[in-house]
This record gives structure tokens, sequence and C-alpha cells, in this order.
């Protein structure tokens, strides 16, 4: 049996008297938990979920553009190198 991560935190969610553009009702919220199958709790998660997915970065932020230096040494390791470029129909740099 899969053993249920432990709860580090929490906070009240006050819900409001009517939807919003940036908040929901009691209402809406036990519309989706019955439309959903899934708890109050497990909504308000699912909607952080999908919030995170969408608006934070999944990887670490790179340094800007490749250098001058870097686009060499990428073409000096490439093995395409001796390829002529009009068998290429779009170029990486």
């Amino acid at each position: 049996m899969t053993e249920q991560p432990k709860s580090v935190d929490s906070i009240a969610v006050p819900l409001l008297k009517q939807d919003t553009r940036a908040g929901v009702s009691g209402y809406t919220l036990d519309l989706l938990s019955k439309l959903t199958g899934l708890s109050r709790t497990g909504v308000i998660h699912l909607a952080l979920r999908q919030m995170a997915d969408r608006y934070l970065h999944k990887y670490d932020m790179d340094d800007g553009p490749l250098s001058d230096a870097q686009h060499t040494a990428i073409l000096l390791a490439s093995r395409a190198t001796s390829i002529p470029a009009d068998h290429f129909t779009k170029r990486l740099f």
C-alpha cells in the first residue's frame, strides 16, 4: 500500500458568497467536488497543481544566449559538421 505524504502546512481558504474571476463560492467548490469525485481539499490541490504547472518553470533558467565560443564548441563537437548546409531545412543557430 502506498503511504500518503504527510501534511506539512495548512491554510484556511475562505470561500466567497459568489464566484469571481479570482475566487469561487462554496457552491462551485461543491459542484467541482461532485463532478470530479474529489474531496473539497482534493479539488483545491488539483487547481493549485494546474496553476503550478502553468506558471512555474519546470527547468532552471539559463544564462541567456550562447556566446560565440559556445557556438564554436558545439559546431566542433557536432558529427553533422561535415554535412553540407543545403541538406538542412532549418538551422538551430
